[in-house]
C-alpha cells in the first residue's frame, strides 16, 4: 500500500468532516436568529395594545406604528427565512440585533403629527392625528405585493410650500435575515433610481455623502438587495422629486424619498396615493408594475444575455415543474447552441495532441535554448496547419454566455429553497454533502488527461495545473448548488464532444495522457 495516498485521502476526509461540522453549526445559528424574533414576539400578546396594528393578506404581514403612522416592520409570508416547517417569512422593512433598521413612513412636508387608530381591519388600518388635522390609511391592495398609503387633509389651511411624500429610512449595513455567505454578500445592496437619463443608476448607502435628487415625472425609487426589494412607484404622470440622503448630525439613517411636486390643494385634501411594491425580484412580476423595475436583478456585465437566459429557464421550469431540471435542460440548450464552436476548438487540441510526441522531442532538444525551441515550434505547427491559439479563440467566445448564466443563476429568487432531488433540497445554497464539487473535480481531472500541455510550460505550473480541480472543488464547495449543477453538467458534455472529437480527429483518447 502507498501510505502517501492513504495520508492524502486522510486528510480530505478529515477536512470534509471539519467542513460539514462547520456549515451544520452555521445551520444553527440561523435557527437560534430566528427563535430569538420568535421569542420576541410571543413576548407582545395583543401588538395593537403595545403600539402597533398588523394587517395581511395571503403574501405580506406589514405593521403600522399607531402614534407615528410609519411602517416597521414587512414580512413575505411565502419567502421563509430558513427551509423548515413553521419558519417565519423574510423581512424586507424591520429592525435585527445588529442594529440595521428599515422602515417606511409617509406624510406632508413640513408636517409631524402624531395619530390614533380611527379604524381597523385585517387588511387596513386607518389613523387620523390627534390634532384632527390629517388622515392616513395604509391597506393592502388585494393578495399583491403592494401597499397602498393614503395621506389626506382634513381640516386646516393647505400651505403653497407643503406637498405628499413618502420615504424609506435605513441605516447602512446588510439586509435583514440574509443568509451569511460570500455569494449571498456579493450581490448588489443598495439605493436604485429610474430616471430619464438612465433607466437603472443605482448607489450603495456608504458612498452616498451629500444629498442627491432628480426631479421628473414617474419613474421609480427603490431599495434593492438578494432577492428582494421595496420600491416606491409614483404615478407615471405624476411630477416628483426623488432624492436619498445621508445621515443628519448624530443620526445614522439614509433617507430615500419621493416628494410630489405638482400636487393641486384639491388633490390633498381628497387624499394623495402612493404604491410601495415589497416583495421577491421575479423578473415577468417586476415588469409588468412599471417601467424599467426588473433591472432591480443584478445581471452582471452581460445583462443582455442573462435576461433572455432567465425568461428560458422559467419556460423550461414550466414545463418539467423542477428547477433543477430546468438548469440541465438549459445548460444542453446553450451546449448544443455552441456545439459547431467548441468543436472547432476540440479539433485543433486533437491536432495538438496527434503531434505531442514531435512537440516532446523538439522540447528535449532545445530545451537549453527557448528561442529556437519556440521557433522549432511554430515551424512544426505551421508544417501540419495547427493554430496553438485555435483551441483557446473558440472557447472564448462562449465565455460571456457562460458568465451571464452564473448571474442568472446567482440572482434568481427563483432558486431559493428550490429542492432538486435526494440530497439537494436548496438549489440556492451549497450542496451539503459536497457530492456535487467532487464530481465536477473528476471531469475537471479526467478533461486534463485529454488536454495537451502547452509547449515550454514550466514544471512549477504544470505541478499547480495538476491541482486545479481540487482548488476549483474548494471554491464550488461555498457556491450555490444550482450554480455547480450546471457546472458539473456543463463539464460532462464537454469531456463527451472533446473524447469523440479526438477520436474522429486522430488525437489519443487514453485518459492517461500518454
Amino acid at each position: 500500500m502507498n501510505f502517501r495516498y492513504l495520508y492524502i485521502v486522510m486528510v480530505v476526509l478529515f477536512a470534509y468532516l471539519l467542513f460539514y461540522s462547520w456549515t451544520q453549526e452555521s445551520k444553527q445559528k440561523q435557527e437560534l436568529v430566528e427563535a430569538s424574533y420568535v421569542e420576541n414576539i410571543a413576548a407582545q400578546p395583543g401588538l395593537s395594545e403595545q403600539g402597533f396594528l398588523e394587517i395581511k393578506n395571503d403574501n405580506l404581514v406589514v405593521r403600522v406604528g399607531e402614534r407615528s403612522g410609519r411602517v416597521v416592520e414587512a414580512r413575505l409570508i411565502n419567502y421563509k427565512f430558513l427551509q423548515k416547517e413553521g419558519s417565519l417569512g423574510v423581512r424586507v422593512f424591520g429592525e435585527d440585533p445588529q442594529g440595521v433598521k428599515f422602515y417606511l413612513g409617509s406624510g406632508f412636508t413640513g408636517e409631524s403629527p402624531e395619530y390614533k387608530v380611527q379604524r381597523a381591519s385585517d387588511s387596513e388600518v386607518v389613523l387620523i392625528s390627534l390634532d384632527g388635522r390629517f388622515k392616513k390609511s395604509i391597506s393592502l391592495d388585494g393578495d399583491d405585493y403592494e401597499l397602498i398609503v393614503v395621506d389626506q387633509i382634513i381640516s386646516g389651511l393647505v400651505e403653497n410650500e407643503t406637498s405628499p411624500y413618502i420615504a424609506m429610512y435605513r441605516t447602512d449595513g446588510k439586509a435583514l435575515d440574509a443568509r451569511s455567505g460570500w455569494i449571498e454578500g456579493s450581490s448588489y445592496t443598495g439605493v436604485a433610481f429610474n430616471t430619464p437619463k438612465d433607466p437603472y443608476d443605482n448607489y450603495r448607502l456608504s458612498s452616498i455623502d451629500e444629498r442627491m435628487e432628480f426631479q421628473q415625472r414617474g419613474g421609480w425609487l427603490g431599495f434593492i438587495q438578494k432577492y428582494f426589494m421595496a420600491a416606491i412607484l409614483p404615478d407615471p404622470d405624476q411630477g416628483v422629486v426623488l432624492s436619498v440622503s445621508p445621515p443628519q448630525g448624530s443620526s445614522d439613517v439614509y433617507v430615500m424619498a419621493s416628494i410630489s411636486s405638482d400636487v393641486e390643494a384639491i388633490e390633498m385634501i381628497d387624499g394623495f396615493q402612493h404604491r410601495v411594491f415589497i416583495g421577491p425580484k421575479i423578473r415577468s412580476d417586476l415588469m409588468s408594475r412599471a417601467s424599467n423595475l426588473e433591472l432591480s436583478i443584478d445581471m452582471g456585465w452581460f445583462w443582455f444575455l442573462a435576461q433572455p437566459l432567465v425568461m428560458l429557464l422559467s419556460l423550461l421550469h414550466g414545463v418539467v415543474g423542477n428547477w433543477g431540471v430546468a438548469i440541465i435542460l438549459l445548460t444542453l440548450l446553450i451546449k448544443l447552441l455552441f456545439w459547431p464552436l467548441s468543436s472547432k476548438g476540440f479539433q485543433s487540441m486533437a491536432k495538438m495532441r496527434s503531434v505531442q510526441p514531435l512537440t516532446k522531442e523538439i522540447q528535449e532538444r532545445y530545451k537549453d535554448d527557448r528561442a529556437k525551441l519556440g521557433t522549432e515550434m511554430m515551424a512544426l505547427y505551421k508544417k501540419e496547419g495547427i493554430n496553438p491559439v485555435g483551441g483557446c479563440f473558440p472557447m472564448l467566445l462562449q465565455m460571456p454566455v457562460f458568465v451571464a448564466f452564473f448571474f442568472c443563476l446567482r440572482e434568481s429568487v427563483e432558486l431559493r429553497h428550490a429542492p432538486f432531488f435526494l440530497w439537494i433540497q436548496d438549489l440556492s445554497a451549497p450542496d451539503p454533502l459536497f457530492i456535487l464539487p467532487v464530481i465536477f473535480a473528476g471531469l475537471m481531472y479526467l478533461t486534463q488527461t485529454l488536454n495537451p500541455q502547452p509547449p515550454g510550460m514550466d514544471p512549477m505550473q504544470a505541478q499547480v495545473m495538476k491541482f486545479m480541480p481540487i482548488m476549483i472543488a474548494g471554491i464550488f464547495v461555498i457556491m450555490p448548488a444550482g450554480l455547480v449543477l450546471y457546472s458539473v453538467v456543463n463539464s460532462g458534455v464537454s469531456l463527451i464532444q472533446q473524447r469523440a472529437l479526438y477520436k474522429k480527429y486522430g488525437g489519443s483518447t487514453s485518459l492517461s495522457g500518454e
